[in-house]
């Protein structure tokens, strides 16, 4: 049988069949080759980018920066190791009472290390400052203690305890009429108060304003009848006038209210070896040894007054009844025994004069004039 010729239709349907075949084909070819080749690109890059960041080397050292000091304590703190944990300290807390404790308890440098930390986190507390100040000022840093009396008082222009004590810390760094300026201005805000007269009355001593300063402390006396410092002063003053008789009352009183301030026992040594009572004032000197066994112008006292005599009818001396019996107020005299005084007192001079006269004592031997 014959095959049947193919028609131009059927032809044309044919060719157009195996075109479509080839186009799938070479398509699939395509993507498939598309996959490997993108697989492969992605494999090699990972590998080069790998072997570069390995065989690279380090053609130069680094810059060296300057690390803050800050960073350089930390970094001198050793890293923790294994199991080892770093102990972070807490910043230190202090409260005001803490700090307080240690001044009053004679700690002095602890209470300014600590009232440091307290004023840096209370900056608007001046008793904070004022504390500071006190502490610096017993550990003998008076720059520092200058400094917060300034704190203090650019917070409280007024606050009298910080005015009193940063005329006495200028006092010590010789700076005499910056002293009496604060010590004028706390008077100003409390003339009654008793610690800037007895300041002021100082201030007026160290001047060579005796008188001024006799008024001063007789005034805090008035006030305050046992103020150690004021009777010491006042006693101190009336030697230094050569009044040694009535040096004796207020030395008496400020021995008695404390017989372990060596300055004061020896003052009262001095008022009595001028008034020939040598027996007592070598007790005097040995008392001021006692309170200070260095206490040099007392040891040489001692062994002045030890090889002398005292006159025979020379009546001894009752110390504690002298020291009740002192007053700070005027003594009130009576007209009508005005006469009878002076007839006394004529006496007196020519016993006086008929002694023989005691030893002087060196005026270096007087200690100067204190408030504290």
């Amino acid at each position: 049988m014959k095959k049947q010729p193919v028609t131009t239709s059927q032809e044309r349907k044919m060719k157009f069949a195996e075109a479509g075949v080839l186009f799938v084909l070479v398509l699939a070819i395509t993507v498939f080759v598309g996959v490997r080749m993108a697989s492969q690109s992605g494999t090699d890059e990972t590998t080069e980018v790998a072997v570069t960041e390995i065989a690279t080397p380090i053609e130069s050292a680094p810059e060296v920066i300057e690390p803050s000091a800050e960073f350089v304590a930390a970094a001198e703190i050793p890293a923790p190791t294994g199991e080892e944990t770093l102990a972070v300290e807490p910043p230190r807390v202090v409260s005001y009472a803490m700090a307080e404790q240690a001044y009053f308890e004679g700690d002095y440098s602890e209470a300014a290390d600590m009232f440091d930390t307290y004023t840096a986190d209370h900056s608007a507390n001046a008793w904070g400052f004022f504390m500071l100040g006190l502490a610096e000022w017993k550990s003998g840093e008076l720059d520092a203690s200058e400094e917060a009396f300034i704190a203090a008082l650019d917070i409280k222009p007024d606050h009298v305890k910080s005015l009193v004590n940063y005329s006495r810390v200028l006092v010590e760094l010789e700076r005499p009429q910056e002293a009496r300026a604060q010590i004028e201005l706390a008077l100003q805000n409390a003339p009654e108060n008793v610690d800037a007269n007895r300041m002021y009355s100082r201030i007026c001593h160290n001047e060579g304003l005796l008188d001024e300063a006799i008024e001063g402390y007789l005034r805090v006396l008035q006030v305050e009848q046992n103020d150690f410092w004021s009777l010491n002063n006042l006693g101190l003053i009336r030697i230094e006038q050569e009044r040694f008789e009535e040096a004796l009352a207020p030395l008496a009183k400020a021995a008695r209210l404390n017989t372990e301030v060596a300055c004061v026992q020896n003052n009262l040594g001095v008022a009595l070896e001028r008034t020939g009572h040598y027996t007592a004032a070598a007790e005097a000197f040995e008392l001021a040894l006692a309170a200070d066994g260095n206490y040099e112008k007392a040891d040489e006292s001692l062994d002045r007054v030890s090889g002398l005599t005292e006159a025979i009818d020379l009546q001894t001396i009752d110390l504690a009844a002298m020291a009740d019996g002192f007053s700070a107020f005027p003594t009130v005299v009576m007209i009508d025994a005005v006469e009878d005084d002076l007839a006394d007192a004529t006496d007196e001079l020519e016993i006086a004069s008929s002694l023989n006269p005691i030893a002087v004592a060196e005026e270096s031997q007087i200690d100067g004039p204190r408030d504290q």
